[in-house]
């Protein structure tokens, strides 16, 4: 099968873009031609790894300039009619977030959108007038829209009610087996971009409560700014972390040589944002047999055998409680945690991923 990848950039360490090339290096090891179509690539990604057989096409400019008066939204229209003047004679083309899925207005070949998360025009009567009525045209041509959980497939549908959406999980995979070595500190983490939906805030409130139950806390969060509100965020956190004598330690873009070293020492994984469609980092700490705490907005939630690892988003006395319970039962949560990984090996590796995805294009393609 000759497939055609289309992702607005490749230039960020996160599990959207991780996604896009464990699928396309997959698929090629699987026989099969891929061509990813991208508006802007970093040179020396941190994923080419990934892609040293996958053919790359990219425009070379950059995918966000200005976020003001939805000056984006035009000029992306403009970039998607550049991007489908350089697709080849594909069998299906595979969209990967928005608004890759508008490559469906200016071809032909079947298109099958993967939409991690619908994207957010915010709620002014402007934007929904024209942009959501400009989107949902462009967007009318899917054949077929994948969402990671029923909660996303009902806000999709909502947004784009005539395409037909079905539900698709995604992968994850571990490199190498972690160590678990102690350096003597009790050590979380977390692993996303900064931002204030992902209430990285939330984590430090929590360690805060307990800085006088659980000695030697250092906190690590992985993950580099994505605008102002990353910089309001991460002088907040710095703020609450040292009134409370905390220890908290800021990553950018690391090589998964420097995560898994971080994932060698780490205690205790924690992830509760307030939105999260999947979710490749917790998935990640359990494979590695760290006890990991998610939210109940994080679409993995769906695939675990039972509520064991989940608090309420926001609810910060559950925090506390959920992170106390597994620092006196440690024990006992690591072997759930190992129990939750064998199920998650089996059945959600990028390889099963890319099989369900082959699958998927060949009953489009019948």
């Amino acid at each position: 099968m000759d497939i055609g990848i289309v992702h607005p950039e490749l230039i960020y360490p996160r599990g959207a873009e991780k996604q896009v090339c464990e699928l396309s290096y997959h698929l090629n090891k699987m026989g099969h031609e891929v061509t990813i179509y991208t508006f802007e690539k970093e040179e020396n990604y941190i994923f080419d790894s990934l892609l040293k057989n996958v053919n790359i096409i990219s425009l070379d400019t950059k995918w966000v300039i200005n976020c003001i008066f939805g000056f984006n939204q035009f000029r992306w229209v403009h970039l998607i009619k550049k991007i489908s003047s350089k697709i080849g004679d594909h069998d299906i083309v595979n969209a990967h977030n928005h608004p890759a899925q508008w490559i469906s207005k200016f071809t032909d070949i079947p298109t099958v959108w993967t939409c991690n998360e619908p994207y957010r025009y915010g709620s002014s009567a402007l934007n929904k007038l024209n942009f959501y009525s400009m989107d949902k045209s462009l967007t009318s041509n899917v054949n077929l829209t994948l969402a990671f959980n029923s909660r996303m497939q009902e806000m999709i549908q909502e947004i784009y009610p005539e395409n037909k959406v079905a539900i698709n999980v995604s992968g994850v995979n571990l490199y190498r087996p972690i160590k678990h070595s102690d350096d003597g500190y009790f050590n979380s983490i977390f692993v996303g971009p900064l931002h204030p939906r992902k209430r990285q805030l939330d984590i430090i409130k929590a360690f805060s409560l307990i800085e006088s139950e659980i000695p030697n806390i250092r906190m690590h969060f992985v993950g580099g700014n994505v605008g102002i509100s990353s910089k309001t965020l991460k002088k907040s956190m710095i703020d609450l972390a040292d009134k409370n004598g905390l220890e908290i330690l800021f990553y950018d873009s690391i090589s998964d040589e420097e995560l898994y070293n971080l994932y060698d020492i780490a205690d205790i994984s924690v992830f509760v944002p307030e939105s999260e469609p999947w979710g490749i980092f917790p998935l990640e700490t359990i494979l590695g047999g760290i006890p990991t705490i998610i939210s109940d907005q994080c679409g993995v939630k769906d695939i675990l055998p039972d509520d064991h690892f989940v608090v309420e988003t926001g609810n910060i006395k559950q925090l506390v409680d959920k992170i106390v319970e597994i620092k006196d039962n440690y024990d006992e949560y690591k072997d759930k945690t190992l129990k939750t990984s064998e199920t998650i090996s089996e059945n959600y590796s990028w390889e099963a991923y890319s099989k369900r995805m082959e699958n998927i294009f060949n009953k489009i393609i019948e």
